[in-house]
């Protein structure tokens, strides 16, 4: 019985697995390889199909596989949605620092805020998608900790050396990148599947399978040459924020150490690139 019932964990694990990495592949790692047509048409399939398969699992009472649909079916709807909302519809220049900044807060919020309405219409409570205070003292000490040591690592380590002048024109708009891209990735990947996913698995386990999603969706990168490590290095980050999720129960310590890694990343791009304020 014992063996059993691993061999079904085991089963669901490569299942749930494989679906989220197809889920966000199609719409994170390959999006740029899909011409807009047919990726517009694959997410209003996978929308209807997930839809279908809510349904499906409501009616027979499988309570755990319902929530896990309906979660990918708003993951779809959330990037069908902001797909609308480019940078010449808001009339963004992404040669400047600023319109960098206002092109990732932008979809930021338009997917922040469709999965947030989306499972508070559904019935759930923020607490289950780790919007909420959770072990605040602690979760903010190490992820203001955090954020400021990969700070002072980005500004002192960054190649070509980071000049106070570029700080001064360009440090608004790298906040207000990171904060977003990290509040966004952080709901997005973990946020609103950790406690789905412990339904099946154990925490460690459903911690385990995030980061690979997470490291998966990252791919596709372009700013470093060594993509593996880098996808190795994300992989393990992505241990890190999933544990703090679930320690702390709330969103902010990960998305603040989030938020600092990142930049790690975007720093040495503003820098490198001379993008201008």
């Amino acid at each position: 019985m014992e063996s059993k019932t691993k061999k079904y964990k085991l089963l669901s694990f490569l299942i749930i697995l494989s679906i989220l990495g197809v889920v966000f592949m199609i719409n994170i790692t390959f999006t740029s390889k899909i011409p807009n047509t047919i990726l517009l048409f694959i997410r209003v399939i996978l929308i209807a199909l997930f839809f279908g398969a809510w349904k499906f699992f409501q009616i027979w009472r499988q309570e755990d596989f319902k929530y896990i649909a309906f979660t990918l079916m708003v993951i779809n709807l959330a990037f069908l949605i902001v797909s609308f909302f480019t940078n010449d519809f808001w009339n963004i220049n992404i040669e400047s620092s600023r319109g960098i900044a206002l092109a990732k807060l932008s979809d930021s919020a338009i997917i922040c805020f469709v999965l947030i309405f989306s499972f508070l219409i559904a019935g759930y409570k923020l607490k289950d998608i780790f919007l909420v205070k959770g072990r605040f003292i602690i979760g903010l000490i190490i992820g203001f900790l955090t954020f400021i040591l990969m700070g002072l690592l980005a500004l002192n380590y960054s190649e070509p050396p980071i000049e106070l002048i570029f700080l001064k024109r360009n440090l608004l708009w790298i906040l207000l990148f990171v904060f977003s891209n990290a509040f966004m990735e952080e709901l997005l990947f973990r946020g609103i599947f950790l406690k789905q996913l412990n339904n099946f698995f154990k925490p460690i386990w459903s911690i385990i399978l995030t980061a690979i999603v997470f490291a998966a969706s990252h791919m596709q990168v372009t700013y470093t040459p060594d993509v593996l490590f880098f996808v190795g290095l994300v992989l393990i980050l992505g241990l890190l924020w999933g544990f703090l999720m679930h320690f702390t129960k709330s969103i902010i310590s990960s998305w603040l150490f989030h938020a600092g890694a990142d930049l790690m990343i975007i720093i040495p791009i503003y820098s490198t690139f001379g993008v201008s304020g």
